[in-house]
C-alpha cells in the first residue's frame, strides 16, 4: 500500500493532486488544515494537508501459487465432502417440501393455493402470500370469483403494505437538511443529481449540496460534475465538524442536500461511523435509498441496519430494472416509514419521480398470473 501526503491551498486543489497522482480509486486516510510561512505568525497562508493512498498492484502470482497448491493437496477430499452433504441437504429439503405441500393442499382449496403461488412467483415470501391469499379469501369467494374481481381485491391488500407517499416539503424561509444514505451501489449521488436539479430548475429554489462521500475520490468527481452541470455550489467535507460548519454556511438556501457514502449492511463498524458522523448535524430528514433490484432477504436487512441511523423516508431506485416490485413492497411495509420518490432510468433530471400507490399496486397486480 502506497501512502502519500500532498499540500495545496484548498480541499479541491488538494483533491486533484491525489487524483492526478494516485488516480481515482484513492482513498482519503487524513486531511488538516494548517498555516504556512509568514513573519511571526503574521501573513501566513492558509493551507490543506491530505494523507491519501492507494492499493499497489503489485505482482502477486507467486503468493497465490503456493496457495494454490496447498489448497489443491485437499480438493478432492473436500468435493467429496461436500457432494455428499449435497445429496444429504437434497433429500432433506425434499422431504420437507413434500411435508409442507401435503399440509398445504389439506388446509386450503385448490384455488387459494393457485392464488399462494401466484403472489410467489411476483416475488413475496411464503408466508406473506400465504396471509394475502388468506385476506382476500375473507373478503370475497375466492372459489366462484372473476379473475378481475380477485385481482381488485389483491389491489386494496397491496395498498395496505405502504405506509403513505411523502414528498420532501420545503417552508418558506426555512433551510430543509435531507441527507441521503444506503448501500453502495443503490444510486445515491445520481439521485441527489435529480432532486437537485428538479428543485434548482423546476421549483426555482435555491439548493445547495454537501458530499461526505470521500472514500473514494471518483465519487467527490460525480457530485461536481453535476453541481457545475447545474450551476450549484458543493462542499466537500472530511469531519462531523466540517458538516456542521458546512450546512450553517447555506443558511440563506431552501434546500441542502448532503451524499454520503455507501456503507454496507453487513459492516456494523461502518453503521456505526455513519451514525456517528451525521448524528449531531441539523440534518431534517434522513432518506434510505434502496435498490429495487435487490433481494428481499438483503433488503430487509438493510432497512433493519439503517433504521439505527433514525430513518425518516424511503427513495427507490432502478425500478426500471426489475419486475419484482413485490419484493420491495413487502420489505418497505416492515419499516413502517414513508415511501418518498422513485427513480426509473439514469437521465438527469427526468428518470425520478414521486411514487404513486396506485401505480404501483397495478403495475405488480398486472405480473400475476392466475
Amino acid at each position: 500500500m502506497k501512502i502519500k501526503k500532498y499540500q495545496a491551498e484548498n480541499m479541491q486543489e488538494a483533491i486533484l493532486k491525489v487524483k492526478s497522482d494516485l488516480g481515482s480509486d484513492a482513498i482519503i486516510l487524513h486531511s488538516r488544515k494548517f498555516k504556512k510561512g509568514g513573519f511571526f505568525g503574521f501573513f501566513a497562508k492558509k493551507m490543506v494537508e491530505v494523507v491519501a493512498t492507494v492499493e499497489a498492484k503489485s505482482n502477486k502470482t507467486t503468493k497465490k501459487n503456493k496457495k494454490v497448491e496447498k489448497l489443491n493437496e485437499t480438493n478432492t477430499y473436500l468435493k467429496e465432502e461436500l457432494n455428499q452433504m449435497k445429496k444429504m441437504m437434497n433429500n432433506l429439503l425434499g422431504e420437507v417440501k413434500f411435508s409442507n405441500k401435503k399440509h398445504f393442499n389439506s388446509s386450503i382449496s385448490p384455488q387459494l393455493e393457485q392464488l399462494v403461488e401466484g403472489l410467489s412467483k411476483l416475488g413475496f415470501s411464503h408466508k406473506t402470500a400465504i396471509n394475502l391469499a388468506n385476506k382476500v379469501a375473507k373478503n370475497v369467494d375466492i372459489n366462484n370469483l372473476e379473475e378481475e374481481k380477485l385481482k381488485e381485491s389483491l389491489r386494496e391488500e397491496f395498498k395496505t403494505l405502504i405506509d403513505s407517499i411523502v414528498p420532501i416539503k420545503l417552508e418558506e424561509a426555512k433551510t430543509k437538511v435531507v441527507a441521503l444514505v444506503g448501500p453502495t451501489g443503490v444510486g445515491k449521488t445520481t439521485t441527489l443529481a435529480k432532486l437537485a436539479a428538479n428543485f434548482s430548475l423546476f421549483e426555482n429554489k435555491k439548493v445547495g449540496l454537501v458530499t461526505a462521500d470521500t472514500y473514494r475520490i471518483a465519487a467527490v468527481d460525480q457530485l461536481k460534475t453535476y453541481s457545475e452541470i447545474l450551476n450549484l455550489p458543493l462542499e466537500v467535507v472530511f469531519t462531523p465538524q466540517e458538516l456542521v460548519a458546512a450546512i450553517e454556511g447555506y443558511a440563506d438556501y431552501d434546500l441542502v442536500l448532503v451524499d454520503t457514502a455507501g456503507r454496507s449492511q453487513n459492516n456494523q463498524i461502518h453503521i456505526s461511523e455513519l451514525k456517528g458522523f451525521i448524528k449531531n448535524a441539523p440534518i431534517d430528514e434522513i432518506c434510505l435509498v434502496l435498490s429495487a433490484t435487490t433481494k428481499l432477504t438483503d433488503l430487509i436487512k438493510i432497512i433493519d441496519i439503517y433504521n439505527e441511523v433514525d430513518l425518516d423516508k424511503l427513495i427507490i431506485t432502478k425500478v426500471d430494472e426489475t419486475n419484482s416490485l413485490a419484493t420491495l413492497l413487502e420489505a418497505t411495509s416492515k419499516v413502517k416509514k414513508p415511501l418518498s420518490y422513485i427513480t426509473i432510468g439514469q437521465d438527469v433530471p427526468e428518470d425520478i419521480k414521486l411514487a404513486e400507490i396506485e401505480e404501483l399496486v397495478d403495475d405488480i397486480v398486472e405480473e400475476l398470473e392466475l
